[in-house]
């Protein structure tokens, strides 16, 4: 009595085809999209104010400008001084021997600035310091005398002093 065993045999429906979107389309919606949300931030955002460009005159030139309007020599951004020893001499003149760091890759010759050390806000001495060549990324030790009526001992210790640098060549 072998019976044949029913066979049920069930559909699906189709699926409707989709409509792919073009890949090529994709891309350029995309790049859109990026390069006007980079635009609309160049154009809006603030800018830094301690070096805020400042055009001059006809002549399109442009130069840096510090918070007070000054102008900043364009190597300001790439040279730093730092590690400050302030100690005396036989004939106690304050002596100030530092770093200085070059952070660009290019070579810095007959370097002449202006260094103040500042604590609390207040200049407690400023002297000139002159360095021959500074390589990129190079170090180099720098040394000046300062002018001042404190004795080393009087000046605050190199962790509560912070410089402010003018370079005045080249």
């Amino acid at each position: 009595m072998n019976q044949p065993s029913p066979t049920y045999s069930y559909s699906h429906a189709e699926p409707a085809p989709s409509k792919a979107i073009n890949p090529v389309l994709v891309v350029v919606g995309v790049a859109a999209v990026l390069l006007g949300a980079g635009y609309i931030a160049f154009q809006y955002l603030p800018s830094s104010k301690l070096e805020e460009r400042a055009t001059e005159g006809a002549g399109g030139k442009t130069k840096l400008l510090d918070a007070k309007g000054s102008a900043v020599h364009p190597l300001s951004k790439h040279v730093e001084v730092t590690g400050f020893r302030i100690r005396e001499d036989k004939n106690q003149r304050v002596t100030v021997q530092m770093v200085i760091v070059n952070h660009s890759a290019a070579d810095i010759a007959g370097l002449e600035m202006q260094v103040g050390l500042y604590a609390k806000n207040e200049q407690v001495v400023e002297f000139p310091v002159k360095v021959k060549s500074l390589g990129p990324f190079e170090v180099a030790e720098g040394t000046g005398q300062a002018t001042t009526k404190l004795r080393a001992y009087e000046i605050p210790d190199w962790q509560f002093l912070s410089a402010k640098v003018t370079i005045t060549a080249p």
